[in-house]
């Protein structure tokens, strides 16, 4: 009736061996619904060192968020994830090249110097950049855009 719970998961050794198990990696980015608007959430958190694995999961979602029927918003949240040169490379490049017109971008979980990288490269080109530290602050910057 009860099975035996797996810890193992929990242990230090088991992220070297099967880092495709983190659950920032299995975590699903999504749309968040609101009062007549829509954010991408780009769930990247947890995924720690591990920076090919979040550039891989990234350039999946991309393929839905830079559709032209997604939200113009969108937030990255970065928890627990090193946030290396190239994946801010890889952010910046899907959000200024994609052909996607975005009206605000979020970014949650950053540490100081990626913030600076990331703005360096994204001011200008046409949208919104804010950096936060949790996913509420954030939401309510971008639903202060909308008016709502």
């Amino acid at each position: 009736m009860f099975t035996k719970k797996d810890d193992s998961r929990y242990k230090s050794d088991f992220v070297d061996k099967s880092p495709e198990e983190l659950p920032g990696v299995k975590k699903k980015s999504f749309i968040l619904p609101f009062a007549g608007g829509e954010i991408w959430f780009e769930h990247l958190d947890g995924i720690y060192q591990y920076t090919e694995l979040a550039i891989k999961k990234l350039r999946a979602d991309a393929a839905t968020f830079c559709r032209p029927s997604s939200p113009g918003y969108i937030t990255f949240v970065l928890d627990e994830t090193a946030v290396t040169q190239e994946l801010i490379g890889e952010i910046a490049d899907l959000l200024i090249t994609s052909g996607k017109r975005f009206m605000r971008a979020a970014f949650v979980g950053a540490d100081r110097s990626s913030c600076k990288k990331l703005k360096k490269l994204l001011y200008g080109h046409g949208f919104a950049v804010k950096f936060f530290d949790g996913i509420e602050p954030a939401k309510e910057w971008i639903l202060d855009e909308q008016g709502v």
